[in-house]
């Protein structure tokens, strides 16, 4: 059954293809969950299923264009499909494929699914923002409940039954949905199946807004601080297979150009120790739990025990920047990395699904000469790469 009742993994991103030019091309990717993880996410296990020409990244109403073609072929493998041949099926295999998970950055995510800016609402549950911000946490057991699919999926059905454009304007602002291909999809569940990706809720979300956002802007820490630990960090000597070591500390508006990769080794590797000293009781409250709740969460093996552990100590970072910091520095971001804990316990360890895996296909493409050739000659073609195919190039070693 493990191969041939297949799970999919779905991601929409934008990749820039040229240097020193602004054109942004778009892919979807997707992978099979069945994989054991060590490979699910090697270069040629991750299935390409369509390209999105630039310049720009394609509009919201366009995304569906670009879907259609892709939700028919799961259509089908929803049915069944058989395949040719495989390695050890010679005379050919039966074989059923869903979509069952996607996982992208927030705008991407809410793109595939039509849900409303994440700067409005939030995606799963019934919190709403207030003036771009998600503060106000007194009353969390009165919106921290996850939203019906159902009435997702009904008021997506009015909105494409929408005569204008202006009328449909109207109907997303105050049903915060539109009308996504991916909703044909009879099974697929539009609120719990749409993930909150690790890598950017967490490391280029969160990380960086506290450093930058609230001890950096607010004065914290001053360039004097950042050049102190700038100095401590350099004295550090840590193994080659963690990645390079964060530089650029003291360079800019401070923290300059860091990467996920870097974000995720400063706070699990240098912060307590470099940034202990320069902040007052109060922000080490809040280091201390976001490094706790960064230990926690990139875990390969984690427990129940330990995710509710990471659920309330995000509960009490919130408060903590709520309280002294006001309401306004309370971004989408650190609203939904209250929802990490669900998905863990929905997929599993949460790096079984973030994005890292995709990021670095995206320097692949944007590396690749088909690629640029694609982008330069056919501009306006959309190119989809038969699901079918994939699977058995896969099945077939």
């Amino acid at each position: 059954m493990a191969d041939s009742h297949l799970g999919l993994m779905l991601n929409l991103d934008w990749f820039q293809p040229y240097d020193g030019v602004s054109h942004s091309t778009g892919v979807i990717y997707a992978t099979i969950c069945n994989l054991p993880r060590d490979i699910r996410f090697k270069r040629e296990n991750i299935l390409i299923l369509g390209i999105l020409p630039g310049p720009n990244e394609a509009s919201l109403h366009r995304i569906n264009h670009y879907l259609s073609p892709i939700i028919t072929e799961l259509e089908s493998l929803w049915e069944g499909a058989t395949l040719s041949c495989t390695n050890e099926c010679p005379n050919g295999k039966d074989i059923r494929a869903a979509l069952i998970i996607a996982s992208c950055d927030i705008p991407a995510a809410q793109k595939l699914c039509e849900h409303i800016s994440a700067l409005s609402s939030c995606h799963r549950c019934e919190k709403k923002a207030n003036e771009r911000n998600f503060g106000g946490m007194e009353d969390m057991d009165e919106w921290f409940i996850m939203k019906d699919p159902t009435k997702h999926r009904q008021k997506a059905l009015e909105w494409r039954r929408c005569k204008s454009n202006a009328e449909r304007g109207r109907f997303v602002k105050e049903n915060g949905v539109r009308w996504s291909e991916i909703l044909r999809l009879p099974y697929f569940d539009p609120i719990r199946f749409l993930v909150v990706d690790l890598m950017h809720c967490l490391f280029l979300g969160i990380a960086k807004w506290i450093t930058k956002r609230i001890w950096i802007d607010e004065g914290i820490l001053t360039e004097k601080d950042l050049q102190s630990i700038q100095k401590k960090m350099n004295g550090f000597e840590i193994p080659s297979d963690l990645g390079r070591i964060p530089g650029k500390i003291h360079c800019g508006e401070g923290f300059s150009n860091f990467t996920t990769d870097q974000w995720r080794n400063f706070f699990l590797i240098y912060a307590t120790v470099v940034l202990w000293d320069h902040l007052p009781a109060k922000d080490r409250k809040i280091l201390t739990y976001f490094v706790r709740v960064c230990t926690i969460l990139v875990k390969r093996i984690v427990e129940v025990g330990d995710m509710k552990e990471a659920h309330e100590e995000l509960i009490k970072i919130i408060k903590l920047i709520e309280e002294h910091y006001g309401e306004g520095k309370i971004t989408p971001n650190l609203h939904l990395s209250l929802h990490l804990c669900e998905c863990s316990y929905d997929y599993g360890p949460l790096y079984s699904f973030w994005c890292f895996s995709f990021e670095r296909m995206n320097g692949v493409l944007g590396k690749a000469n088909l690629n640029l050739f694609l982008c330069r000659f056919f501009n306006d073609i959309y190119l989809t790469i038969i699901i079918h195919k994939s699977f058995i190039r896969i099945f077939a070693k």
